[in-house]
């Protein structure tokens, strides 16, 4: 939790950015425009919030973008256990390997079988996690076990 990243965000984004302009912000309703105290400050938050909106969004675009990239297809509807997408996987793959096979030089042949391998592994990972399964914690592991094996650049 405190990352470098949380210090720059907690002190450069709410101390400095929204604590001095919503100091000076405050200070313009209320004694240039002459709004009491109260509605300076919803006016002051609204204002903040408009303009605070894009330099969060921008902030997290980073964070924002891994969620999303998380699951490349839409969910599909119905009720999914392991079993059932461990079928749908072999299934998917065998379709696959069958095409890649004919063709493996020319990728746009397998591409829609590869495509459809991938989104049944998807599916396996919603239930997975659907189910409260750590994912992650062993996505992660197996990272740094490659990652001291060497594997990665």
């Amino acid at each position: 939790m405190f990352s470098r990243e949380w210090f720059i965000y907690v002190f450069g984004r709410w101390i400095l950015l929204s604590g001095i302009a919503g100091a000076a912000l405050q200070v313009l309703l209320r004694s240039q425009i002459g709004i009491p105290d109260f509605p300076a400050f919803l006016l002051n938050q609204l204002l903040l919030a408009c303009v605070f909106w894009y330099v969060d969004k921008y902030i997290f675009q980073r964070h924002f973008g891994k969620v999303k990239d998380l699951f490349k297809f839409p969910r599909v509807k119905g009720q999914f256990d392991t079993k059932r997408e461990f079928t749908k996987i072999t299934e998917e793959y065998d379709q696959f390997a069958a095409d890649f096979q004919k063709e493996p030089d020319n990728p746009q042949a397998w591409l829609n079988r590869y495509l459809d391998l991938y989104h049944s592994v998807e599916m396996m990972e919603r239930v997975l996690r659907d189910k409260g399964i750590d994912v992650d914690r062993e996505y992660h592991r197996i990272v740094e076990d490659n990652r001291k094996r060497g594997l990665y650049e």
